[in-house]
């Protein structure tokens, strides 16, 4: 004998593979169909159809297009065939995406028109209309915001990925923007300058020569001992003869310098500049 709920559990998944297709035509037609709905109240909002109307007037019969019962459930029942519903819909992120608009562009609508309609019921003193239109527009917040909280709360946990945030440097490890050497003899310098290597880094190696520990003395050459220096051609014994000022270089620092016109006479020559002379006998300035 069979069961009874054997042919009502065949029916059920035949009907489930009939309807599966139509998921997403029928999410689309809704999200269309209050997406249309909100274009309607916009365009009301801002012309008027008669001579009589104002625009708190306007503002407050338009509220309940952009905060009804329409723009509360179709979005939503759009949102719950495709993601709800196994197996859930490929479309899913992109049904929900678009409900999230439709939210957002009703509760800004939603809100000026509040706003404007209460501004202008209590600029012609009518203090209950406004007390009991505000009671129902509030009510109408909480069942619009309760929908529009379910929809974000599926896209947010399913499909939104977010921005990956950069980490903090860690020690040894290099900082993004800054060149990296590769390879070969570590370099000395600050991170950032060429030949600046970090320690630890693949590519590095240390330094060949070892410096000695702290506080150990190091050796000096004796003084006046040789000292190392560039040994390039001829070695120096000390700073270059420079001729004097106006004179043309001459090979040999012992060469003797022609006198230049203006100069006084000096030399054996300058019978004025010697020191010493001879006295005759018979001259009578001679001392004796």
């Amino acid at each position: 004998m069979t069961s009874p709920a054997e042919p009502a559990s065949h029916d059920a998944s035949q009907a489930r593979q009939i309807t599966a297709p139509l998921r997403e035509l029928a999410a689309l037609v809704l999200l269309g169909a209050n997406a249309v709905l909100l274009f309607v109240g916009f365009v009301r909002l801002l012309v008027p159809t008669s001579d009589y109307s104002t625009f708190s007037g306007r503002a407050g019969s338009e509220f309940f297009a952009f905060v009804g019962v329409e723009s509360t459930v179709l979005p939503l029942l759009a949102v719950l065939l495709v993601t709800h519903l196994a197996p859930v819909s490929g479309r899913a992120r992109q049904f929900t995406q678009l409900a999230i608009g439709e939210y957002a562009f009703a509760a800004l609508f939603g809100v000026l028109t509040f706003l404007i309609w209460l501004v202008g019921r209590l600029a012609e003193a009518e203090v209950l209309d406004a007390l009991l239109g505000m009671l129902t527009r509030a009510a109408w917040f909480a069942l619009f915001g309760v929908a529009a909280f379910v929809v974000y709360r599926i896209w947010r946990t399913l499909y939104h990925v977010p921005k990956p945030k950069p980490q903090p440097g860690v020690y040894g490890q290099p900082q993004p923007g800054w060149p990296q050497q590769q390879g070969g003899y570590p370099g000395a310098g600050y991170p950032g300058q060429p030949g600046a290597g970090q320690y630890g880094q693949p590519g590095f190696a240390p330094p060949p020569q070892s410096a000695p520990p702290f506080g150990t003395p190091q050796s000096a050459p004796p003084f006046g001992g040789p000292q190392p220096g560039p040994s390039f051609g001829a070695p120096q014994s000390g700073p270059p003869v420079v001729p004097p000022f106006g004179q043309p270089p001459s090979a040999d620092p012992t060469q003797a310098i022609p006198r230049q016109p203006g100069e006084p006479a000096t030399g054996p020559a300058d019978t004025d500049g010697d020191r010493t002379r001879t006295f005759r006998n018979d001259d009578p300035n001679t001392p004796h």
